[in-house]
């Protein structure tokens, strides 16, 4: 398989509209029904996604980044050091389902971890909900293992049911 033509480029507070939007309908075609039921997504989509929750995160430091094909946004990505600068935190990953497949979701794996690399962190981590096998089969071929497995209570009766992954960083590469 070719490498795609994938770039990024940093999405703006002005964005959160565009990225809420984007999240809902990548959320709608990816999780239902079978990662979340259509009440689950009610329940946590607007935890996650509401503009001002959006833009909360920026202002909080969280690096949001359009992933461009051919230079027409098909996804986004957010990451923040935590831990001191230990740590890197992959919030989140979306990709249009249309380009699952691709190796676009593993070109932006691969950017998260040269960051980094670049920024001398020891360790990648993300949150996926258990139940999103595509998602788990993707940070797996990525290099990610499976950490722990985290149920945190919502409201609502609704628990987030997740993994968390995390991608070590050689020591050599720090």
């Amino acid at each position: 398989m070719s490498t795609p033509n994938v770039a990024f480029a940093p999405a703006e507070l002005g964005d959160v509209e565009a990225i809420a939007a984007m999240a809902d309908a990548i959320s709608r075609r990816h999780y239902l029904p079978d990662v979340l039921s259509e009440a689950e997504l009610a329940c946590f989509g607007p935890l996650a996604y509401a503009p001002e929750v959006l833009s909360a995160q920026m202002q909080a430091g969280v690096r949001f980044e359009w992933i461009l094909l051919e230079g027409l946004r098909v996804g986004f990505l957010a990451y923040a050091e935590r831990d001191g600068g230990e740590r890197l935190n992959l919030g989140k990953l979306y990709l249009d389902p249309s380009c699952h497949g691709q190796g676009i979701g593993q070109v932006a794996l691969r950017r998260v971890q040269t960051i980094a690399e670049q920024q001398g962190v020891r360790e990648v981590y993300l949150y996926v909900f258990r139940k999103n096998n595509k998602a788990l089969r993707a940070y797996l071929r990525a290099g990610f293992v499976i950490d722990r497995a985290e149920v945190t209570p919502c409201y609502n009766g609704f628990c987030f049911d997740d993994y968390v992954m995390v991608y070590r960083l050689a020591d050599d590469k720090r």
